[in-house]
């Protein structure tokens, strides 16, 4: 990863050291209850109202959520951080899929067919494999990522923060991914923003000109 990464870091140390707490709580319960029971651990209770949110709230981490995004803030002129939004949301995708076609690990819904789990929801629950890491996830926390450095503000990164967290754990709430998932989608999507933003810093001498003309104060 190119030296820009350092600085990126360190004018974002709020959100980065946020994301680093959320990370080890969420590793700590992976390695301390393992994939069923830290699923179970996660999912006590369900009702309609709850999973009609989180049914909504999972589409935030959805590609298509993610691309719109990134032509909306394009058609307002603010078209370097549409460039860093679409250019994130692409990496992180690719980094997932290639992850998801080395590790071909079960959904909940496969892994704990012969449990008593009864909160598998009907035409949402995915029932097949390749669940490691959880691409929602992933998209949601490379969007959040790259608003929080852009913005650079506190309350923005945290509030941009607790979203992605959210939308992770639609992921597990819904089914269709255990906590280790979301965690390593988490993770990629992080880093997938900070090696765009790094890649693509104005500074960067191979992109100097031609990322000033695209962005054009418009960030």
């Amino acid at each position: 990863m190119m030296p820009q990464y350092k600085e990126v870091i360190k004018k974002n140390l709020f959100y980065f050291i946020s994301s680093l707490l959320l990370f080890l709580a969420a590793l700590f319960v992976c390695i301390t209850y393992g994939k069923a029971e830290g699923f179970y651990l996660l999912n006590p209770y369900h009702n309609n109202i709850v999973s009609t949110i989180f049914i909504y709230l999972t589409w935030l981490g959805d590609g298509l959520f993610c691309v719109a995004v990134g032509l909306l803030l394009f058609i307002f002129n603010k078209r370097y951080l549409s460039i860093l939004v679409i250019s994130s949301y692409l990496l992180s995708g690719l980094i997932a899929q290639i992850l998801k076609y080395f590790i071909v690990e079960a959904r909940p819904a496969v892994y704990l067919k012969d449990s008593t789990y009864q909160y598998f929801i009907e035409n949402v629950t995915l029932h097949n494999y390749h669940a490691f890491p959880s691409g929602h996830t992933a998209s949601a926390f490379a969007l959040a990522t790259v608003f929080a450095v852009t913005k650079n503000n506190t309350w923005i990164s945290l509030i941009l923060l607790i979203i992605a967290a959210m939308v992770g754990y639609s992921r597990i709430y819904l089914g269709q991914h255990f906590l280790i998932d979301v965690f390593g989608g988490a993770v990629v999507g992080v880093a997938a923003a900070i090696i765009c933003l790094c890649i693509l810093n104005p500074d960067n001498k191979f992109f100097k000109k031609k990322i000033r003309y695209i962005s054009s104060n418009t960030l």
